[in-house]
């Protein structure tokens, strides 16, 4: 975290740091009408402050919403599958993964789910970015319009 501080001291261009969003969070997140709905809605982080947008791409685990609590589903038939828990019935889960992909398994087919701790957003994502990248994807951020394209 304190190597990309810097970024939150510099001019950040949106247009640029659009093409950060779309290379790394769309997958994942919903922000100006793209996207999916993994983790939250980036239009609900827009107004919390530079400093805690950073700390959340850079460390996601720091904290975690309980919805937002990555689980790890194995089959009996030895497909293993990590997602959120998006739906429970007596007779089945529903696990939603990245770019919206959701799969109902019966229960009667699952071996063994477990609750991960932590969450699906993986650790290291800020990889090959500069502070630049980060300044110009948190004034991406906080100046999306919610419904926009």
């Amino acid at each position: 975290v304190d190597a990309f501080m810097p970024a939150l001291n510099l001019k950040g261009d949106p247009t640029h740091g659009k093409k950060v969003y779309e290379e790394r969070c769309l997958s994942c997140h919903r922000l100006g009408g793209q996207g999916h709905a993994l983790g939250p809605d980036l239009v609900t982080v827009k107004t919390t402050g530079k400093e805690k947008i950073l700390v959340n791409v850079l460390d996601p685990n720091r904290e975690v919403r309980p919805e937002f609590v990555g689980y790890l589903v194995e089959t009996k038939a030895d497909d293993s599958l990590i997602g959120l828990v998006v739906n429970e019935t007596a007779g089945a889960v529903t696990i939603r993964q990245a770019y919206g992909k959701e799969d109902v398994i019966n229960r009667t087919d699952i071996r063994r789910m477990q609750s991960q701790g932590q969450s699906l957003m993986p650790e290291g994502l800020e990889a090959g970015l500069t502070p630049q990248d980060l300044a110009d994807l948190i004034d991406y951020i906080e100046t999306a319009d919610a419904g926009s394209k």
